[in-house]
């Protein structure tokens, strides 16, 4: 292999820089060991197009993942960077790119990491990088840029990129031009703030726009007005919500006490009968006590 064609790598040489529990597990799945079968480049790439769905590192509980496993397979090939540049630039899947992303994360010396990824930061093909009952997906080049600037993927720990060069890598990402990735593509993107935020600014357009036709108000005041009204319906909402938790709770006091006073009531009772049944008895034998006395007394001779 010529020098030039060789990938620079940093790390252990064992786990790729995988969590312990991650490369445990790699090694330990069935599925790991099928691709013992796998030899060259191409057939791990169709085995990665065929199966490969998501980017998770784990399936159920801490069982390695099929897309982890074929990255680990990767590694065991010891990649040139002409492969490499085909698993970036690949047209077939892009879940194919994406661990070609992934296996530049983990081996690739972080002093390399920006000249990789940089010209894919804005790329805007999709990526499932989640499945389920509620898959989750992505661009390429967000999933680029989390793996520059975060510490986990998806639960796992990525290898650390040294402070000076996590340092550079940001200033970059700040002075680099995002024209191709809207709000709703950027890393820090969240759905449901945004749902929420435009749901907000469609409600205050409409009210505007119908006080509008009423009486003049001066602009500020409708705002404000605005902001009063949701936090009075907050703290309506939070002192129900108070109430509710202090008549369950009272409600539960109640049945407590009715329980123990209905438990006192009882033991009370049956101590009376259990006493009431002695005393009858007590009666009884000294009845019979005094009878046969009497008939003692009665068949003396004396008498």
């Amino acid at each position: 292999m010529k020098q030039s064609n060789k990938l620079e790598t940093w790390g252990s040489e064992t786990t790729m820089n995988l969590t312990n529990i991650l490369y445990q597990n790699i090694q330990a799945s069935p599925y790991f060991k099928q691709l013992y079968e796998l030899k060259t480049y191409h057939e791990v790439i169709d085995e990665i197009y065929n199966h490969v769905e998501s980017l998770e590192p784990f399936l159920k509980g801490t069982t390695a993942s099929t897309a982890f496993c074929l990255l680990y397979k990767l590694w065991t090939l010891r990649l040139t960077v002409k492969q490499i540049n085909g698993l970036i630039e690949h047209s077939d899947s892009p879940h194919i790119r994406a661990l070609g992303f992934m296996y530049l994360r983990y081996v690739c010396k972080p002093a390399h990491l920006w000249d990789w990824f940089e010209n894919y930061l804005d790329d805007e093909e999709q990526i499932q990088i989640q499945g389920g009952p509620r898959p989750v997906s992505i661009t390429i080049g967000k999933l680029c840029r989390q793996l520059l600037t975060d510490q986990k993927w998806l639960g796992t720990i990525l290898p650390r990129i040294p402070v000076p060069i996590a340092r550079d890598i940001d200033q970059k990402l700040k002075e680099k031009p995002n024209r191709s990735l809207s709000r709703r593509d950027s890393p820090t993107y969240d759905l449901e703030p945004l749902k929420q935020e435009e749901g907000d600014r469609d409600y205050r357009r409409s009210r505007s726009q119908s006080v509008e036709r009423g009486p003049s108000r001066p602009h500020r005041y409708r705002d404000h007005d605005y902001e009063r009204s949701g936090r009075r319906e907050r703290d309506r909402y939070r002192d129900s919500d108070r109430d509710r938790r202090r008549s369950r709770s009272r409600s539960r006091e109640r049945e407590r006490h009715r329980r123990h006073r209905t438990s006192s009531r009882e033991r009370r009772e049956r101590e009376y009968d259990r006493r009431g049944s002695h005393d009858d008895y007590d009666r009884k034998r000294r009845y019979d006590d005094e009878k046969g006395l009497e008939r003692r007394r009665s068949k003396s001779p004396r008498n």
